[in-house]
């Protein structure tokens, strides 16, 4: 039988005449080539970057920051955040030898460069962000709000809460004081030969030593937190927090984006400390709203967004909102009785009007509550006494129906009666919010922080959020329309320069 056939293979033997230059290797349509233009056209000097101005430093030359920066933006295209494999990727991935044109930084020469321009690397993706806007990549009419938990580079045990400390403190007392008793025991019991086990009293005394160490440190750390006004403390990023959600605690921060409806592109970027979202829809929306100058401009968030204030703070800068409204009043329906949206608000009696049409009125000054004015309403004890369906509205013990509402109540009745118009608009905001973040973490592999402190992780989610719309930019225009935009971008950019 005749040997079976396979496709032909190179002979590792054989001479070969191979491309002379790097530049046949790399493709006119190749990422590269675009990343390469696009940096071309920074002033890296008015961004900030370090060893970008003219002039001549004694010792080895450095590297230029456009070469590294292009490596950078090339890595989180590529899933490749490490500065150590960058270095190894710099020497042996041809497109990316034609990138930085042959340099080959050092692992520590990559990872300074990240931590000594965080600033920069912020304006570097602002510039990017309003190249789109140039290009009108934005449709500027609506955006979607979305957050997600990033890991920082930590582990969540070195981050220590009140409770945290106080429980491992009862903890190490206990044990302190459980081997000190044995100690003590151990001290007035005598052998056969009526002498002490000096060899257990060492070790029971050199035990209670690491655990008075240990003690001291979680003391200091308590005192430490006490001081900086702070719920939590972490000993090894220092700006990390336990953030929990659906059951699950991270240690790290609070990513957020706003991402426009057009292309779904990132507009603007937040790495915070918060953990919840509550108080961030406004200043998101704000972002948004001073880059893409809309008059207009409409806004998406799920119901981890809805807080009375924030909702009032968008309407007053003219932001239309759409947030998902939560369900307060599962619990009271489950027991029967009447939930707060079966009492109708009268706004021109002033009044609310319970399902059996009696009026509750307004009763004694407005109370004030986390920053904000209520007014009470409640209705007689003598109607609620004689109500037939009274067991349905209040519990066995109250008199009287009261009810709270919020000065500016009627914000939030006009954001629900928007909600009511607009059925499909939180399925519009999952496909706006979600799409990055599954991107980055997925596709990307951006799932944790590699930096430590907020300033810098900040400064590293805008290098995944200028590799996210970098590629989105690419997926719509192409490598040759966005290349070229970019070399008559620069060369516009020298003109100005020349004639300033």
């Amino acid at each position: 039988m005749p040997p079976r056939r396979y496709q032909a293979t190179l002979n590792r033997h054989q001479d070969m005449i191979l491309p002379m230059c790097v530049e046949d290797y790399v493709s006119p349509t190749n990422t590269v080539r675009a990343i390469d233009a696009y940096v071309s056209t920074l002033d890296l000097a008015t961004l900030g970057y370090q060893h970008s101005q003219m002039g001549a430093a004694r010792g080895q030359p450095s590297f230029n920051p456009a070469v590294l920066l292009k490596l950078y933006l090339y890595g989180y295209m590529q899933r490749i955040h490490s500065s150590r494999r960058l270095e190894r990727e710099a020497v042996r991935n041809l497109e990316l030898i034609w990138l930085v044109e042959g340099s080959k930084p050092t692992y520590k020469t990559i990872a300074d460069f990240r931590k000594n321009n965080t600033a920069a690397l912020k304006a570097t993706n602002r510039d990017f962000v309003l190249l789109c806007k140039e290009l009108d990549l934005f449709g500027g009419e609506e955006v979607g709000v979305d957050g997600s938990f990033f890991k920082a580079n930590t582990n969540k045990a070195s981050i220590y809460t009140s409770e945290k400390l106080d429980s491992q403190l009862a903890q190490l007392e206990k044990k302190i004081q459980a081997y000190q008793d044995a100690l003590e025991k151990n001290d007035a019991s005598d052998d056969a030969d009526g002498k002490g086990s000096l060899a257990e009293d060492a070790h029971l005394a050199e035990k209670i030593k690491r655990l008075q160490e240990k003690q001291a440190q979680k003391q200091a750390l308590q005192q430490q937190l006490k001081a900086s006004g702070h719920k939590q403390v972490s000993t090894v990023d220092k700006d990390a927090r336990l953030l929990s959600k659906r059951g699950e605690t991270t240690g790290g921060y609070n990513v957020q984006i706003a991402v426009d409806s057009k292309h779904k592109l990132i507009v603007a970027e937040e790495v915070t400390q918060e953990g919840n979202d509550t108080g961030l829809l406004a200043p998101m929306l704000e972002k948004a709203q001073a880059i893409l100058q809309s008059e207009n401009l409409t806004g998406l968030a799920d119901a981890g967004y809805f807080e009375s204030g924030q909702i009032k703070a968008c309407e007053d800068n003219h932001i239309t909102v759409y947030v998902a409204v939560p369900d307060k009043s599962k619990r009271i329906a489950e027991q029967g009785r009447f939930a707060r949206g079966q009492f109708r608000y009268d706004a021109g009696q002033d009044c609310y009007v319970c399902p059996q049409g009696e009026t509750l009125k307004p009763s004694g000054q407005p109370q004030r509550k986390n920053h904000k004015n209520y007014i009470r309403y409640q209705s007689k004890a003598s109607t609620c006494a004689g109500c037939p369906i009274r067991q349905q509205c209040l519990k066995p013990s109250t008199r009287r129906k009261q009810i709270e509402r919020w000065e500016h109540e009627a914000v939030i009745e006009r954001h629900k009666l928007r909600m009511a118009q607009r059925p499909d608009a939180m399925k519009n905001r999952a496909a706006l919010g979600e799409h990055p973040f599954g991107t980055l973490k997925n596709r990307a592999g951006a799932q944790h922080f590699l930096m430590r402190g907020l300033e810098k992780c900040r400064a590293e989610f805008s290098l995944m959020a200028l590799g996210y719309n970098f590629s989105r930019v690419l997926a719509v225009l192409g490598v040759g329309h966005l290349r070229d935009y970019c070399a008559q971008r620069q060369e516009n950019g020298e003109k100005n320069l020349k004639y300033a």
